[in-house]
């Protein structure tokens, strides 16, 4: 029996292995959107901006390592999902976008909201696949799945024309392609084995392609066997337990000098699943671009992104866990005897910087305060997510995390994934206790999406950081136009009055006495919950204050 191609589009999603779908509606969609119907098995979730629904499909990825998916309107809604494509690109993320386009007889008269994907994603997207014929759609989105994922994934744009999708189509649904699994070449393992036995003060920065259980529990088995340190790379916090022995700390953007001193006098530095940006290697001085200080393992699933602004000593374009695999089965052999005090070294300056010291401000509350008392109530799989901002520097340095945690946030640097990222968690991976921290800034971008939360069922606690301006730009002003304050003041809503007008439960935190007893109600409340936190300005981060940069 003929199907419309709409119908076999729903398949062949259904065919590969898709349970849940970000959109808005579209009238340029409307029959996939009613095809979704024949197929119970998957959840069309309605979100209120494509911005959001796009972000939504990007934590999705993250959280399953498997595509998101996101289904977008033609024109005005492809632009608004821009910013999630933006963030796929760079952060890494499997993601394939079904946008809408004009109908095929109307094409290039510029027509209602017409546009030319192709150049508009040019550099946002792995490909645009521009379905043309209906018996096709089926190969083009098993084409679009497969791309996403190989090599260093990223995002696909499948664009779809109006009038295709009304089209009969007697093309069979078509299911996901095995992927290819590349391991590093026996010579390649023999000199990566050679390196990491005789180095005296080896250094292991792991990234977010190390994914899933099995990986992860690989990553702590080989850092105990070779009696490695290990970092976690930018917004990838939870890829090794922080209260491990073995825990050399967090090589986010602007790491603590106490710590990075001493990183930097490893004589291996071995990169394991982390494209290594400018964030994490601190506007690339560690590792130096282009030839790093110290000899360089760089392990990453695709041969261009190896030596295309590093030169490493050894690059495999590989899987990592793949490459983990290789050493385990190895073994570590005879190790220095410097390595155990090496790791110790690492680890004692890594518990310091994670240690909180309370301290107190005139314009607010100091932001540690509350994300220590979270330590109290974060679950052992909780999913946290950050916007960014400034303030996503204090649970980045003091928020215990394991590798059943999942820490979700952009690479890139965008504001706005904090919310919707929040609420895709609650909805593709439910059950789990799920923490979102946002600022002032950023929550009023796509903190609307707490009405999809609210929708869904999702028991999102939302920290909101609430210092009355952009924080971030603010602390660049004070470097840049000391005593020359513009353009980052903001007048801010009633947060928890907000929160409370989407049916959410609203708290407010506005003195240190306050933190544990809010908290603590917050977290144990089975809904959906805004926590306004009104805290001070001047402690911009933990490590600076805005009276001090002025001042020098």
């Amino acid at each position: 029996m003929t199907k419309s191609a709409a119908h076999v589009l729903a398949a062949t999603l259904e065919a590969h292995g898709v349970d849940v779908a970000y959109c808005v509606p579209g009238e340029s969609y409307l029959p996939l959107t009613d095809a979704f119907l024949d197929f119970p098995s998957m959840k069309l979730v309605v979100c209120r901006h494509e911005g959001g629904a796009g972000l939504m499909a990007v934590a999705h990825a993250r959280l399953r390592n498997q595509p998101g998916v996101c289904i977008i309107s033609r024109g005005p809604g492809a632009m608004n999902a821009s910013i999630a494509l933006h963030v796929a690109y760079h952060d890494a993320e499997p993601v394939v976008f079904l946008v809408g386009q004009a109908e095929r007889d109307e094409l290039n008269r510029m027509t209602l909201q017409e546009m030319n994907y192709s150049k508009t994603y040019s550099d946002t997207a792995k490909m645009v696949i521009e379905v043309i014929d209906q018996r096709r759609i089926a190969e083009d989105l098993a084409r679009a799945f497969h791309v996403a994922q190989s090599g260093t994934p990223g995002p696909v744009v499948v664009v779809l024309p109006e009038d295709l999708l009304y089209g009969d189509c007697d093309a069979e649904p078509l299911g996901p392609r095995a992927r290819a699994l590349t391991a590093p070449t026996p010579d390649d393992a023999a000199r990566a084995l050679e390196m990491l036995r005789s180095a005296k003060k080896p250094l292991v920065i792991a990234g977010g392609r190390l994914h899933g259980a099995a990986a992860l529990g690989d990553l702590t088995k080989f850092a105990e066997a070779f009696d490695l340190p290990v970092a976690s790379s930018q917004r990838r916090f939870h890829i090794f337990d922080s209260r491990h022995p073995n825990s050399a700390g967090r090589m986010a953007n602007r790491a603590p000098a106490e710590l990075l001193d001493i990183m930097k006098e490893t004589d291996l530095l071995v990169v394991i699943g982390e494209r290594i940006g400018p964030s994490m290697s601190q506007g690339y001085t560690f590792p130096r671009a282009p030839v790093p200080d110290q000899p360089m393992i760089h392990v990453w699933p695709d041969t261009n992104e190896v030596g295309r602004v590093f030169q490493p000593t050894l690059g495999l374009g590989c899987d990592p866990h793949e490459f983990i695999k290789a050493m385990l089965a190895a073994g570590a052999g005879d190790l220095p005897a410097e390595r155990k005090a090496w790791v110790k070294r690492l680890n004692d300056a890594h518990n310091s910087v994670m240690d909180w010291t309370p301290v107190s401000a005139n314009d607010g509350l100091v932001f540690g305060h509350v994300v220590e008392a979270i330590n109290k109530h974060l679950t052992k799989d909780a999913v946290i997510t950050t916007d960014a901002g400034n303030f996503s520097s204090w649970p980045a340095r003091f928020l215990h995390m394991g590798q059943e945690n999942m820490f979700i946030g952009a690479t890139v640097g965008a504001m706005g994934p904090g919310v919707p990222s929040g609420v895709a968690a609650g909805i593709s991976t439910p059950g789990r206790q799920i923490v979102v921290f946002v600022g002032d800034g950023g929550v009023m971008m796509t903190g609307n999406e707490l009405a999809t939360a609210v929708q869904y069922g999702v028991p999102i606690k939302i920290f909101v950081a609430n210092n009355s301006a952009y924080g971030t730009i603010r602390m660049h002003q004070a470097k840049a136009f000391p005593g020359r304050v513009t353009a980052t003041a903001l007048q801010n809503p009633d947060f928890v009055k907000w929160g409370e007008a989407f049916g959410a439960k609203g708290f407010l935190i506005e003195a240190e006495g306050d933190v544990d007893s809010v908290v603590a109600e917050a977290m144990a409340y089975d809904g959906p919950a805004v926590i306004e936190s009104r805290i001070s300005l001047n402690h911009i981060s933990p490590a600076a204050r805005i009276d001090e940069i002025e001042a020098r």
